[in-house]
C-alpha cells in the first residue's frame, strides 16, 4: 500500500485571502478555494504539482464550533496558540486496506469521513478522509485523504482552471516537511509502526538546531527534529508543541525564508 504527501494545513485566524494576497507578494502562485459549508470553513490554496498548501480558517463560528471532523475541531480548539501549521494530510487510493491495516497495528480510526467543497464557480470537488489517534502516544498521527478523482486527472483539472501553475518565484516542488518532537528515537518508531516506513540515518542540522531523521515519501519527504538547543526547531516545540514546523520548498529563484502568519516556507534555490 502507498502513501503520497498531499498537503499541509495552515490554520488562519483571518480571512484566507489575506494569505493568498502576501503568498502572491513572495512570488508563489495562490487562488482561493471555496467553502466547506458544512464545517463552517473555507480556504486558499497554492500547488505544487499536486502537493499542496491549504490556508484554512472558520468562517461561520456557530457551525464549526459544532462539527464532529476531527480537523475542524483542532483547528477551533487550537485558537489560542495563534496560526500556523495544524496538519498534514498523506494521499493514497487504497483508503479501505488503510483502515483495516491501521486498526491492526492499534490505532484509533474515525471514518472514511466524507469530505466536499463547493468552488467560488459553484462546481463541488469531493473526497473522504481517515482520521488516526494512537491512544499510546501524545504524538497527533496525520491524516489519510482518497480524492474521488484520480490524480492525472485531478492534475489537468487543476491546470486547466489555472489553480496549479508556475510561480513567479520559480517554487517547483515541495521537497520536506518538518516535524518538531520532543523525543527524535521514540517518534520515529512510532511513524515507522504507522506506516510501514523505513527512516535515514539521524543527521544534525545546525540550522534547524536539532537532530533530525527523514523518512522519504513521494510529493514531500517527512523529517522528525529533535532541538539540540536553540534554534528553529526549539522555538517551534515551545510554542506550538509537537507538530509540523516548516515546509520546504524546491526550485526557488533565491534560498531563503518567509514567514507567512506563523509559518516557515523555506526556499532552497535552483
Amino acid at each position: 500500500m502507498h502513501l503520497t504527501f498531499d498537503h499541509m494545513v495552515h490554520f488562519l485566524h483571518r480571512s484566507p485571502g489575506e494569505a493568498a494576497d502576501r503568498f502572491r507578494e513572495l512570488g508563489y502562485h495562490a487562488v482561493a478555494g471555496g467553502r466547506h459549508e458544512k464545517w463552517g470553513t473555507w480556504n486558499s490554496l497554492s500547488y505544487f504539482g499536486l502537493s499542496y498548501v491549504e490556508f484554512l480558517a472558520v468562517e461561520r463560528a456557530d457551525v464549526a464550533e459544532q462539527s464532529d471532523n476531527p480537523l475542524i475541531r483542532q483547528l477551533v480548539n487550537e485558537r489560542s496558540a495563534g496560526e500556523g501549521f495544524g496538519q498534514i494530510a498523506l494521499r493514497t487510493r487504497e483508503m479501505d486496506q488503510w483502515d483495516e491495516e491501521l486498526r491492526k497495528r492499534g490505532l484509533q480510526v474515525r471514518g472514511p469521513v466524507a469530505g466536499s467543497r463547493t468552488r467560488e464557480d459553484g462546481t463541488v470537488i469531493r473526497w473522504r478522509m481517515l482520521f488516526l489517534e494512537d491512544p499510546s502516544s501524545r504524538l497527533i498521527p496525520p491524516f489519510l485523504i482518497e480524492w474521488h478523482e484520480e490524480d492525472a486527472g485531478r492534475e489537468r483539472d487543476l491546470a486547466n482552471r489555472g489553480i496549479l501553475a508556475p510561480h513567479p518565484n520559480g517554487a517547483q516542488t515541495v521537497q520536506s516537511i518538518g516535524y518538531a518532537v520532543a523525543d527524535l528515537d521514540e517518534a520515529a518508531e512510532r511513524w515507522s509502526r504507522w506506516f510501514g516506513w523505513e527512516g535515514s540515518d539521524i543527521f544534525s542540522d545546525e540550522q534547524l538546531g536539532a537532530r533530525c531523521l527523514t523518512f522519504p515519501l513521494p510529493g514531500g519527504d517527512i523529517v522528525l527534529c529533535q532541538p539540540t538547543g536553540a534554534g528553529w526547531t526549539q522555538e517551534a516545540l515551545a510554542s506550538r508543541g509537537e507538530r509540523p514546523f516548516f515546509v520546504r520548498l524546491a526550485g526557488t529563484d533565491g534560498s531563503g525564508m518567509d514567514t507567512v502568519f506563523g509559518g516557515r516556507y523555506v526556499r532552497t534555490g535552483r
